[in-house]
């Protein structure tokens, strides 16, 4: 478990140095899907807590998700002022904005 949180803990570090926007939106996005493994899943924070996580501001993080989803690769699900739920369309695609240019 402590090598788990290390490994996490390491792989952060690196998301919040070394990766664009769209690469840490995706990232975080991908993490998500990886824990819950369901069709729609809720999004465990807020906009600006997940700013705040990504080291990012929060129009940053509307813009890349609104990007993701006119991309094709997520849904939008329930309220339209939050968009806290959200469906994973293209996987494949995801994993593609989370790798390096």
């Amino acid at each position: 478990m402590t090598t788990s949180n290390l490994e996490h803990a390491e792989n952060h570090m690196l998301l919040l140095g070394r990766k664009s926007a769209v690469e840490r939106v995706a990232a975080f996005i991908a993490e998500m899907d990886n824990r819950t493994g369901a069709n729609t899943m809720s999004l465990p924070m807020s906009r600006r807590d997940i700013a705040d996580y990504l080291g990012l501001c929060i129009e940053t993080v509307s813009r890349e998700l609104s990007r993701l989803h006119c991309e094709g690769v997520i849904a939008f699900v329930g309220n339209q002022t939050t968009h806290r739920e959200i469906v994973v369309l293209n996987r494949q695609k995801l994993h593609s904005f989370d790798l390096p240019s």
